[in-house]
């Protein structure tokens, strides 16, 4: 992350000493853009430095989209049985009379809007190819993951905080995600968050003008990538650490806690407002 800072702070200092003794063209114009792409709904303003660089600020309004599934409690009815046969043999454990459930609902909702702030470097006055720096920001929660019926599990918290399941030496239940395992709580839901780097440097390549030269409108479009880090995934406000152990749910979940970037493509309509 510093080396792309240190990175943009030299491009910026290049393009302005070579245009600083023949371009008087700074900051004088302002333009506006509304865009759509995989950061959702994007609003800037933008003005040019020179005529080789410009800056545009915004933010990018990610709709929280949700989606319900159901993942499958790992080992269950091999649990189940065993447990019942215990219990029945052994009355005097005192262990409680519970009926693990074999899958569970659960919804996730996704929760991405960011702010920016970029600039794009241009290699000639008359050029619209650009190369892109600068980063995005905004919260560390980008997924949202929770169970929707919380008597689904309300038997499952009180086996796997009985002192009695640990004296007889049961493992704990839980749900199965990609990865992970995750546990409900005392009210017997499950609350769990994908979280990545607050502030994400960003690099790109693009065509168009942010302010258009010799038209009120224009047409532009980005393709880059946010350096977000490794997702992690948080279960009760705990880290949760990746086990592989080959279940087929959360497949959606394996593939994103392994990518380190979020792949940005912008289409935006432009236009100067002076």
């Amino acid at each position: 992350m510093k080396k792309l800072l240190v990175f943009v702070g030299c491009a910026l200092l290049s393009a302005g000493s070579v245009t600083a003794q023949d371009d008087s063209n700074l900051f004088t114009h302002l333009g506006a853009s509304l865009g759509v792409g995989t950061t959702g709904i994007s609003i800037d303003l933008s003005t040019n430095v020179t005529d080789y660089v410009s800056v545009r600020g915004g933010v990018d309004i990610m709709p929280k989209f949700k989606y319900s599934s159901d993942i499958k409690i790992a080992g269950v009815a091999e649990r189940q049985a065993q447990y019942d046969q215990v219990r029945t043999a052994n009355p005097g454990l005192g262990l409680p009379e519970v009926t693990f459930p074999q899958r569970v609902d659960i919804q996730g909702k996704l929760n991405n809007t960011t702010g920016h702030i970029l600039f794009d470097i241009y290699p000639g006055k008359s050029i619209d190819w650009h190369l892109t720096l600068g980063a995005y920001f905004g919260s560390k929660k980008v997924i949202d993951i929770y169970t929707t019926d919380a008597r689904q599990l309300e038997g499952v918290y009180r086996y796997n905080n009985s002192t009695e399941r640990a004296a007889a030496g049961f493992p704990r239940i839980g749900a199965q995600l990609g990865d992970f395992f995750l546990e409900p709580d005392q009210t017997g839901i499950i609350n769990a968050t994908v979280e990545t780097k607050s502030f994400r440097p960003y690099v790109g390549l693009g065509w168009g003008r942010a302010v258009p030269k010799n038209h009120p409108l224009g047409f532009s479009v980005d393709l880059g990538v946010q350096f977000w880090g490794t997702p992690k995934v948080y279960c009760e406000g705990n880290e949760l650490t990746a086990e592989d152990v080959g279940n087929s749910d959360g497949g959606f979940m394996k593939t994103l806690t392994k990518i380190t970037v979020y792949p940005t493509l912008t289409f935006r309509l432009t236009g100067k407002i002076f």
